[in-house]
């Protein structure tokens, strides 16, 4: 699990990077917020745009994919979108990164405000340079913050995809260090709503 959280965050990384043929606008777009909605195989095709122009063309589609209503004058997908980067980045940022970028901006983008959040502690053992068999491995208490949502609270593309898996709701686990939260559980729920947020297109 650490490893797909890692490998999504170095790819999440380099998208915005790694085609030097764009201006940097344009990279920042996929460096943003907007990363988290990006599926693998959109992340390669962005790699391999030749210029601005098709990097516009590229961000029409990207939205049109996810527009529940192409033939409507809105998107309410990406106005969605942007209302909770917007709150992530009010609620989440902790002075040297975004908002919207850390852990708990990420979840809050993909899914919106918990309807149930608890917070508790959990054991684990603590650092020790003891000997071996110097006694049991002294033990601390991590604080963990979790956000539950029932199926009722996710739309029926994601709801979908988690009936495939025999599942139904989403809990998400954060560790909180200072003023930071790392995620610690669920990170294969983000994966599966970005996948759901896109509508099958011709």
């Amino acid at each position: 699990m650490l490893a797909a959280g890692l490998l999504a965050a170095a790819l999440a990384a380099a998208c915005g990077t790694a085609n030097p043929r764009l201006s940097p606008a344009m990279r920042g777009w996929a460096q943003g917020p907007v990363r988290w909605l990006m599926l693998s195989a959109e992340l390669h095709e962005f790699e391999r745009l030749q210029s601005d122009a098709e990097a516009r063309l590229f961000i029409e589609e990207f939205w049109r994919r996810r527009d529940p209503d192409p033939e409507g004058l809105d998107n309410p997908a990406r106005e969605t979108f942007h209302q909770r980067v917007e709150a992530a980045d009010k609620t989440y940022g902790d002075g040297t990164v975004r908002g919207a970028l850390t852990d708990r901006g990420r979840v809050l983008v993909l899914l919106g405000s918990p309807p149930l959040l608890r917070h508790g502690y959990r054991p684990a053992p603590a650092p020790s340079w003891q000997r071996a068999d110097a006694g049991p491995m002294p033990v601390h208490k991590l604080l963990m913050e979790s956000w539950e949502y029932s199926a009722r609270d996710l739309w029926p593309a994601l709801n979908a995809l988690l009936g495939e898996r025999g599942e139904s709701g989403v809990t998400l686990s954060f560790v909180l260090e200072d003023d930071r939260a790392r995620l610690v559980d669920g990170e294969e729920y983000l994966e599966l709503a970005a996948q759901a947020t896109v509508r099958l297109v011709p």
